[in-house]
């Protein structure tokens, strides 16, 4: 007899826990749901179309309601806009690297000799990064329009 009381006071324990639960959770939920448009995985590089555009302009939503808390904290952000702001149409960027300690920035992605040479010269021109570095083969085209750009930031 007192087993059972036990089995049923415990069950009630646990079914009010769980409730209390659940309802510290619904605001966040809602919060996330209502709040901020869905965003979809695409793999930028291999994307084109009205279909891009538009995850661009998500992209850059979520940038927008993000950039307050990411500026508080370091200036990684701004120096990554300044990195992607010149770059042509021709050339998509597929991976970022930031390393502060080094003061390194690392781009990664494809595209046509000419247009990562532009890209290259359009860098540095730019009084941000004290270097701009791209392997030679992927400037004659050896890596298949590939290429990794390497960005030194001054001291």
């Amino acid at each position: 007899m007192y087993r059972s009381r036990l089995i049923i006071a415990l069950s009630l324990t646990l079914l009010i826990l769980s409730a209390v639960a659940y309802l510290a959770l619904v605001p966040s939920s809602l919060a996330l749901r209502f709040a901020t448009p869905p965003v979809n995985e695409v793999d930028v590089g291999h994307s084109s179309g009205p279909e891009t555009a538009q995850q661009v302009s998500r992209a850059q939503t979520l940038l927008g309601i993000a950039s307050p808390i990411l500026d508080a904290t370091s200036s990684a952000l701004s120096l990554i806009e300044e990195a992607l702001s010149p770059k042509p149409k021709a050339v998509s960027i597929n991976h970022i690297t930031y390393n502060a300690g080094e003061s390194l920035i690392t781009l990664s992605g494809s595209g046509s000799r000419e247009s990562i040479n532009s890209y290259r010269d359009a860098l540095s021109k730019l009084d941000t990064f004290a270097s701009v570095s791209v392997p030679v083969s992927a400037l004659v085209g050896a890596e298949g329009g590939h290429f990794s750009m390497t960005l030194t930031l001054p001291q």
